[in-house]
């Protein structure tokens, strides 16, 4: 019997698209705000009355932490730093969306899951 072909809808039909090959696919599939390629990117949208925040650096850390946070809590491994990706207006108006992202490692691939960057090495500085 000859192997089935992969096609990128049956690589995206398994539930850990990495292990077929494929870690772009799946770092895409656990991303809410989408992805560029390992890069996992999350948005955050804030009143622009409200930001910057008094102290720019330590908001940017806060929400650093919490896209680590949440890259782990989707599967994927944070790996370095977290990057501030820009800020542009909001179609609302009244807001400012915030863009960062970090490179990962699907955690079903992850052959050193000791090198994961943690919230808590966000905060510390030691990522």
């Amino acid at each position: 019997m000859a192997a089935a072909k992969k096609t990128a809808a049956s690589v995206r039909a398994k539930q850990f698209p990495a292990q077929e090959g494929e870690p772009e696919t799946e770092v895409d599939e656990r991303s809410a705000d989408g992805a560029e390629g390992l890069r996992y990117v999350k948005e955050f949208v804030v009143l622009k009355t409200s930001w910057p925040a008094r102290d720019e650096d330590e908001a940017h850390k806060a929400n650093g932490a919490a896209v680590c946070n949440e890259a782990i809590q989707r599967g994927l491994h944070p790996r370095g730093d977290v990057s501030f990706d820009g800020a542009e207006d909001h179609p609302d108006g009244y807001s400012v969306t915030l863009t960062y992202s970090v490179r990962t490692v699907p955690s079903s691939v992850d052959d050193t899951p000791q090198d994961t960057t943690t919230p808590r090495d966000v905060i510390e500085g030691t990522e």
